[in-house]
């Protein structure tokens, strides 16, 4: 059947030698002279926001084994282990190019690194971890494109499907994921099986953040502030790899099937925006933005742009 699985994979073991072109909403918030900073509330890093959020939902906030896969430069648990440095965390990550950016950025603190594929790896791993960050790293995962919708249907014996189509059949009948719209679809494969793991384990909870393709803004924002919805995972075309964005009800079904409460929003829910005047001026008068005012309305969309997903148990 005409489908592909887009992994990323490769270009993370091998070919990945820095993230500096690709602007995610933490690295938008890194640096202490950052614009994207000016029009917060607080003007503080992605890490320090998160961390207090988690801090105001967790059941336990006194947490202490905290596990990150996918950990980027290491800003994220530089910014935790700033808030709380008793904390013992486990960075595993696919690529040996990040993994020791991790180590450059953390050689202060107490970290266990791991290379491996968070897939691939034993459930062991998670065993007494209290908090798992998964943080605009979903879109990586593989992501199964061009699925015939044909292969959900029960009459279709599960003989003549491959065992990535059986893995896809399978999901949907497991967490009742409902039937897609079109008759070709993407699936965001490997990040169902990686929360699938991760709920499966009793992991008592889980942070999951990424480009959400169902993505929605307040009605009072509509008109100066565009985001992409679709019923169908996104491609989106970076240097040397696609990745695409997430289908987050698919991950919070599975989720619920594990009794996991789940709260769910865009960013801007604890990312909290200053609406001052200049900043209505500015997206009311988008057409003279500056590259500056550019940067700025990227990063207001984004806050919408990127749900997040907390499992609780």
């Amino acid at each position: 059947m005409p489908y592909t699985i887009n992994t990323t994979a490769e270009y993370h073991r091998g070919k990945l030698e820095t993230l500096g072109w690709e602007l995610t909403v933490s690295n938008a918030l890194h640096p202490e002279n950052s614009p994207c900073r000016t029009i917060l509330k607080a003007p503080s890093s992605y890490g320090r926001h998160l961390y207090t959020y988690l801090q105001s939902v967790l059941p336990n906030p006194d947490f202490v084994s905290v596990l990150e896969i996918g950990g980027g430069y290491g800003y994220l648990m530089r910014d935790f282990l700033d808030c709380k440095p008793d904390l013992k965390p486990l960075m595993l990550d696919i690529s040996p190019v990040l993994l020791q950016k991790q180590r450059d950025t953390l050689k202060d603190f107490d970290v266990i690194y791991r290379l491996g594929d968070f897939l691939e790896t034993d459930d062991a791993l998670l065993k007494g971890v209290e908090l798992v960050l998964m943080n605009e790293i979903l879109g990586d995962f593989p992501t199964a494109v061009d699925v015939p919708r044909d292969i959900l249907q029960h009459d279709l014996s599960p003989q003549a499907l491959d065992n990535a189509l059986k893995r896809i059949r399978r999901l949907f009948d497991s967490y009742s994921l409902g039937t897609p719209q079109t008759v070709t679809f993407h699936f965001n494969l490997g990040a169902i099986e990686a929360v699938e793991k991760l709920c499966r384990a009793g992991v008592p909870a889980i942070f999951l953040g990424e480009h959400s393709c169902e993505a929605s803004i307040p009605e009072h924002f509509a008109r100066f502030i565009r985001v992409e919805a679709s019923d169908s995972p996104q491609r989106i075309a970076l240097k040397g790899h696609d990745e695409y964005t997430i289908k987050m009800s698919h991950l919070q079904k599975v989720a619920e099937s594990y009794h996991y409460r789940i709260l769910r929003g865009p960013f801007a829910d604890f990312l909290d925006v200053s609406y001052s005047d200049s900043l209505l001026a500015l997206l009311t008068n988008q057409e003279e933005a500056d590259d500056r005012d550019e940067i700025l309305i990227h990063f207001l969309g984004d806050l919408f742009q990127y749900e997040y997903l907390i499992l609780l148990r």
